[in-house]
């Protein structure tokens, strides 16, 4: 992790646009831009830890991250895949001031934090602010709702299958991409084992839904593979 502090610019010129941010007044950009800093976080390393306090808003400005949660036997459960102009808000903020999931970096990622009472109190005052707040948060939530829709009724072929489409739609999107998530955090993101991961892939690829190799993946049948993940 590399730390540096604001630079002169400051939020208001940010060429990352995240959402909610354009709501804000030039008292509260200024109060962002002096209670924040730059960080630089390598590739596998943890940039929010389940149980801690919340410290700070984690704005992501480049890269790619993993949010997730333990589930039984320390296996963890990937909620989503956080890209460039997503900012990390824990939901315990506003309750316990615990974060309630991990993230860590899939690839090198350039972020900026923001304290922890600059963001409350634009949340505070800000009506419009506030609102796009709630949405994030009701977002991870209705996330978590499908996360549990996708793991208590469709089998693991509609699990992987839906995962795919995820990438391909949410994250990516391309039909033809190259995912920097390993094959353990796609069975994570499919809470399926490693093992039945790659058998499934195989018999699509086999089967010509999907073209793959090594991290590239392209989606050569995108009908027969939504059918695949609407019947589960």
């Amino acid at each position: 992790m590399t730390k540096t502090m604001s630079d002169i610019t400051g939020c208001s010129k940010c060429n990352i646009k995240f959402n909610g941010f354009e709501t804000l007044n030039e008292d509260e950009l200024n109060a962002f831009k002096e209670s924040h800093c730059k960080v630089v976080y390598q590739k596998g390393e943890t940039i929010i830890k389940e149980g801690t306090r919340c410290n700070n808003i984690i704005c992501i400005k480049k890269g790619y991250a993993k949010l997730y949660i333990k589930g039984l036997e320390n296996k963890n459960i990937i909620i989503k895949v956080l890209k460039e102009g997503d900012f990390i808000v824990s939901p315990g903020l506003f309750t316990d001031n615990l974060n309630h999931f991990s993230v860590s970096a899939l690839t090198e990622m350039d972020t900026c934090l923001i304290s922890v009472e600059a963001f409350t109190s634009a949340f505070r005052n800000n009506i419009c602010f506030a609102e796009q707040i709630l949405k994030l948060n009701h977002q991870i939530t209705t996330d978590l709702y499908h996360q549990l829709i996708n793991f208590s009724h469709k089998k693991m072929t509609g699990r992987i299958a839906n995962t795919i489409l995820y990438l391909s739609e949410k994250i990516y999107h391309s039909r033809n991409f190259y995912t920097t998530l390993s094959r353990q955090d796609i069975a994570d993101l499919s809470s399926v084992s490693k093992e039945s991961l790659i058998r499934v892939l195989k018999d699509f690829k086999e089967s010509g839904i999907i073209s793959i190799n090594g991290n590239q993946i392209e989606i050569n049948s995108p009908k027969t593979l939504e059918n695949i993940s609407r019947v589960g």
